[in-house]
């Protein structure tokens, strides 16, 4: 798998500089937690491997079935069921010289809840051939009351195949209420930084966030707007945000607005002033387009990579806007190489963390040639 397959070689060898390189998820755990980009939501009933196989959505890199909020509870053993045969049906293929397991996008399951997390394990190891095929678990409302249960289950998993990961989604009550959120999320952190081998990044429930507060934010205003919002997802980003410069990635809230597709408005590098975007400068006739991609843009100063989308034109977008800038690239290779003694200790490791992060983002999302920019890419 690897970023931009929905473009061709020729177009790839004129917009990068260096181009995105393949990865699975036997990747290595430090570069696999950033290539997630645009996660697409679909619900755990939807039987998805005639997508997978006949490559429906080129440009999707990673998936989650989802168990909870996308399905009724009464649904849930036929959720079970279909995800099952979404799984024979790729081993299947893949027996049959018809698909390669490395090609296929990053394949999440979203559960419900600690109880079903269990019950799917015990139907999963009855067929353990077929569990090297999910990538991770999405783990909702993780807290201090059920991180344990989660977690173990996640243990047992792993001893089947190591390469499967726990992801928790940070949105819990207790998070939300601004008199246990320190404490809570003090806890937290000192939780995944114990199990961080087997963390893969922990997502921000913003959407969920959003509703439990009984806020909206206007079509074209990201979620940074939503100022009861931004100042929960600030907090979880801060206690979160050392663990992230070496262990685990950040991933950002959903955007659940519909956009308009990229290719209907005016397509140009030279016009894509990301300053401008940030300030609110109309970029596109779409003002939920707008608002996306500077949320986007929010995310990334923010220190989140990645982003959950729930509409597949969404996929192209988020991806195209981790790619990594010539300029920045070559500074970041320039940090690396200098022991600069100008600098004190603290404004080398501070460059550090940061050009380190630009490297491992230019692997996965490569870098743009000079004169192109993520439009390109849309």
């Amino acid at each position: 798998m690897r970023h931009y397959m929905h473009l061709s070689d020729s177009e790839l060898n004129k917009i990068f500089y260096k181009k995105p390189e393949a990865f699975d998820n036997t990747t290595k755990k430090n570069q696999l937690r950033y290539a997630l980009g645009a996660t697409l939501y679909l619900p755990a009933t939807k039987y998805i491997a005639p997508y997978l196989l006949e490559k429906r959505y080129s440009h999707l890199t990673s998936f989650v079935m989802c168990f909870e909020n996308l399905i009724e509870e009464r649904n849930i053993n036929i959720a079970e069921k279909t995800l099952l045969n979404t799984l024979r049906t790729l081993k299947m293929a893949e027996n049959e010289n018809r698909i390669n397991k490395d090609e296929l996008p990053l394949f999440f399951i979203h559960v419900r809840d600690p109880l079903q997390f269990e019950r799917l394990y015990e139907i999963l190891i009855k067929e353990k051939d077929i569990i090297s095929y999910i990538s991770g678990f999405f783990l909702p409302n993780f807290n201090s009351n059920n991180a344990d249960a989660y977690l173990s289950t996640v243990k047992k998993i792993r001893l089947i195949s190591e390469y499967i990961y726990a992801l928790p989604i940070i949105e819990s009550k207790e998070i939300i209420s601004l008199a246990s959120r320190i404490s809570e999320l003090i806890t937290l952190e000192k939780t995944i930084f114990e199990y961080r081998d087997m963390i893969l990044g922990i997502r921000i429930g913003g959407s969920y966030i959003n509703s439990v507060l009984g806020v909206n934010s206007l079509e074209a205003m990201s979620i940074y707007d939503v100022g009861i919002t931004a100042s929960i997802i600030y907090d979880i980003i801060n206690s979160f945000i050392n663990l992230s410069y070496e262990d685990i990635a950040i991933y950002s809230s959903s955007w659940d607005k519909k956009i308009t597709s990229f290719q209907t408005v005016s397509k140009s590098s030279n016009s894509f002033d990301q300053n401008k975007v940030i300030y609110n400068h109309a970029f596109t006739h779409d003002p939920s387009l707008d608002g996306f991609i500077r949320e986007i843009l929010l995310d990334k100063l923010n220190g989140c990579v990645g982003k959950t989308v729930v509409y597949p034109n969404q996929i192209s977008i988020v991806n195209a806007l981790y790619s990594v800038e010539r300029k920045d690239y070559e500074l970041a290779l320039s940090i690396n190489s200098s022991n600069e003694p100008s600098l004190n200790y603290g404004e080398q490791i501070n460059n550090k963390i940061w050009s380190n992060k630009i490297l491992s983002l230019s692997k996965i999302y490569g870098v743009l040639n000079e004169n192109y920019s993520a439009v390109d890419l849309f």
